[in-house]
């Protein structure tokens, strides 16, 4: 584990990929660091969980299916429905989704094969059919 966050154990993500599951990694700040929805962030975790439970059981999550702003507003308005491990840091910084078609060309810096990429993304390395 990376970051102590209760969606970021390694024993989930090793229940998951026994299962044949993927476990995905998210642009969301406080899933990757202190509000930290950066694109190195966001590979430190891809490096780890392909270290932990390779790349057939791992993939990139948008985690988006809400506007930002309106989740952030929600936080403040009302805190008490959320968990600490959401609200400590003030508004949750997304990674912009635009942000996340770059994640191929930071995986290919790091020297990941192709064929780790193609899993990790689901099929849609530049080296595979789109």
């Amino acid at each position: 584990m990376l970051w102590d966050h209760p969606r970021n154990t390694d024993e989930q993500a090793r229940e998951c990929a026994a299962t044949g599951g993927v476990v995905g990694i998210t642009g969301v700040g406080i899933f990757l660091g202190p509000n930290d929805a950066t694109m190195d962030a966001l590979v430190r975790h891809i490096d780890h969980a392909v270290d932990l439970v390779g790349p057939e059981h791992v993939g990139v999550s948008t985690d988006y299916p809400f506007d930002h702003e309106d989740f952030n507003a929600m936080l403040v308005q009302s805190p008490e429905l959320f968990p600490d491990c959401y609200t400590r840091w003030g508004p949750i910084d997304f990674m912009p989704p635009e942000e996340l078609l770059t994640v191929e060309s930071a995986l290919l810096a790091r020297g990941y094969p192709e064929d780790a990429i193609t899993a990790i993304l689901g099929g849609t390395s530049a080296g595979s059919p789109r």
